[in-house]
């Protein structure tokens, strides 16, 4: 996982605020839903729904000028 560069704190009811950069950049509004991961380096949140725009696959989903890649599809589209 690659560090964001936010250190957002816990509060007494288990919550925490996603900033706004990070919000603007996922695309992530008001009652949006997100999906929660385990994975051996710590929780990944994501998006709920949130598909390559290509393919519809969900693996290691990018975002690209506001759309959803996944890596595969990035791939391709770097090699043209």
């Amino acid at each position: 996982m690659k560090p964001a560069g936010f250190l957002c704190k816990i509060d007494k009811l288990g919550r925490i605020v996603i900033p706004k950069p990070l919000r603007d950049k996922y695309n992530i509004q008001t009652d949006d839903a997100l999906e929660m991961f385990t994975e051996p380096e710590g929780i990944l949140l994501r998006k709920y729904g949130m598909s390559c725009i290509f393919c519809g696959g969900d693996d290691r989903i990018t975002m690209f000028k506001g759309k959803p890649l996944c890596q595969g599809c990035l791939d391709k589209l770097q090699n043209l």
